[in-house]
């Protein structure tokens, strides 16, 4: 569906992405993360055409996007569909007319059965049936965006590109949003991707992530194991070490991912040793329903070598944080 490879983009001399190579696939929910800056937007905008690159490939939908020119990157534009942080709906029209846009540029009527049979169709989808008529300053910042949503999808497009939709929206807000997305993902099979700086978006809807930083792909994976087992760069990004630990015995921290984050290893760890352990630290989040996290537990250093091996047998990860005294 999209494969990017070895692409580069720059303006004058700045390097916006460097020999950025990601794979997408058809029904996904891709996400790209990463600070402001990073490139993110940048490389949204080279996959519908709207921004060129120097070098390397973005084939989208079997076409490569610096090969098509005029009409044809039009045409692929229109199996594109894209929503942004900001909502860019006409003011001074209603929400039917704002949703009928890309059809009157298509040369369908806005009136014609044809287009008031799939504008409904897409208001009710999107849960704002009833505000047809309503202008956008009557509407809440949620319900602007669900009329940028049903917009993008009015041209049956194949893949949806979202823009920080969700960061200009309150948490509860953001949360409808995210299950909508999940909702069109799964009823219409539409690819999404989504550039984010939000946590909570990709850890709820995303089956694959690209972390990007200075232009680069630094990591790539499913989300959990991108931010339980974080690699260093991912780790400032979070910003979620622990602040204290205990100076004396040794912290160890414990990844729950996958099969073993419904597992109650820190009891065996403590029955099997006959232990006492102390958990000074831990985080547990939800990542499309499943609870993950991790533990960090202080051990004494007469038993540390015991519990690295029950870890081990156990296939649990972890790692070492900190030695006593140093």
């Amino acid at each position: 569906m999209i494969e990017v490879k070895n692409l580069e983009k720059h303006f004058g001399s700045v390097e916006v992405l460097k020999d950025i190579s990601i794979h997408i696939n058809d029904g996904e929910i891709y996400g790209i993360i990463g600070h402001s800056g990073a490139g993110k937007s940048t490389l949204l905008r080279c996959l519908n055409g709207l921004e060129t690159y120097q070098s390397g490939s973005a084939n989208v939908l079997g076409c490569e996007v610096s090969s098509l020119k005029g009409q044809q990157l039009r045409d692929f534009q229109k199996k594109i569909g894209m929503i942004f942080q900001n909502f860019n709906l006409m003011s001074r029209a209603d929400v039917y007319d704002n949703v009928a846009l890309p059809l009157q540029f298509c040369g369908i009527k806005k009136n014609s059965p044809e287009a008031k049979e799939k504008i409904l169709k897409l208001l009710e989808l999107v849960g704002i049936a009833d505000k047809i008529h309503e202008r956008p300053s009557n509407l809440s910042g949620g319900q602007k965006q669900r009329v940028a949503i049903a917009r993008a999808l009015v041209l049956d497009p194949k893949i949806l590109l979202c823009d920080e939709a969700t960061s200009a929206l309150d948490p509860q807000t953001t949360g409808g949003i995210l299950n909508l997305l999940l909702k069109i993902n799964a009823e219409l099979g539409i690819t999404i991707v989504v550039v984010t700086h939000q946590m909570e978006v990709v850890k709820q809807i995303c089956s694959r992530v690209a972390f990007i930083k200075g232009g680069n792909i630094v990591a790539e994976g499913k989300p959990e194991e991108l931010f339980i087992l974080p690699n260093p760069s991912i780790r400032d990004f979070l910003g979620r070490t622990p602040d204290v630990l205990p100076t004396t015995g040794n912290n160890v921290q414990l990844f729950f991912a996958d099969e073993n984050s419904g597992l109650p290893i820190i009891t065996r760890l403590a029955r099997t040793l006959d232990l006492d352990l102390s958990i000074v630290w831990g985080k547990i989040e939800n990542f499309r329903n499943e609870a993950m996290g991790s533990l960090v537990i202080n051990v004494e250093d007469k038993d540390l070598e015991a519990v690295e091996n029950f870890l081990k047998e156990n296939n649990v990860k972890w790692e070492v944080m900190e030695k006593a005294g140093k």
